[in-house]
């Protein structure tokens, strides 16, 4: 196996440095996060393991990319549906210390979270995310600025706390629903924390495809059902 694998890098390695002597360093950095990404599939592969591909979509991630570890990292990827937009994937869980609705707890369970239509001032500011089929990448200009008004708004406001919920269409088995809704909630809240809110106001919840807001089986209603929103708590 070593052999192989000797075989397979070092003429790469050895074609890297003789082109990149007389190359710029733009060229050298396009080839960089070209070759990573399929050298890295080799290793998969040959280790009886392959995994979806993971792309560099700018040079900050560049430099700062210290492994290439597929368990906990967060890449934003060139969204192509929406141009230049960003779409964020799967990402690390922080949970929250605290637990809701349990015996002790000064945060009370999901019940006694308010639908943020019946708040004024929370009305605009907690919009629903969509999201696309069988999908939890958060996409398109409209998604970002509603998490964008719902991060500053936490942060104005410490004393809110959030459930996200997680929806999908009518499509597709109960549980994988369960766990699609729970991946496009999580999506949001990790997206929310890397915004500056605090992780213990943010809990999150899946209702996969037993909520919906449209009862049509027609691809626009569909697209409204397949959503992440919000019920807000003043303590």
């Amino acid at each position: 196996m070593s052999k192989i694998i000797q075989f397979l890098v070092l003429p790469c390695l050895l074609l890297q440095v003789m082109t990149s002597c007389c190359r710029t360093t733009e060229e050298v950095f396009d080839d960089t996060k070209t070759a990573s990404r399929h050298i890295r599939n080799g290793f998969s592969s040959l280790g009886g393991k392959h995994g979806d591909s993971r792309q560099i979509s700018c040079r900050d991630d560049f430099y700062a990319v210290q492994d290439f570890s597929y368990e906990n990292d967060f890449i934003p990827l060139n969204d192509v549906e929406f141009g230049n937009e960003v779409a964020f994937a799967d990402s690390p869980v922080y949970h929250s210390k605290l637990s809701p609705g349990e015996s002790g707890s000064s945060i009370p369970g999901i019940g006694s979270f308010r639908n943020p239509s019946t708040i004024p001032e929370a009305a605009s500011v907690f919009q629903n995310v969509q999201f696309g089929y069988d999908s939890n990448l958060i996409k398109g200009e409209a998604n970002l600025a509603c998490l964008r008004r719902i991060a500053h708004y936490m942060k104005q406001h410490p004393n809110v706390y959030v459930f996200i919920e997680g929806h999908c269409d009518e499509r597709g088995p109960e549980a994988y629903n369960l766990a699609l809704g729970a991946r496009r909630s999580n999506a949001v809240r990790t997206y929310l924390i890397n915004e500056g809110v605090n992780g213990n106001n943010l809990f999150t919840i899946s209702y996969g495809k037993e909520r919906p807001l449209a009862y049509g089986h027609d691809d626009q209603s569909r697209a409204v059902n397949r959503r992440a929103e919000f019920k807000i708590y003043f303590q």
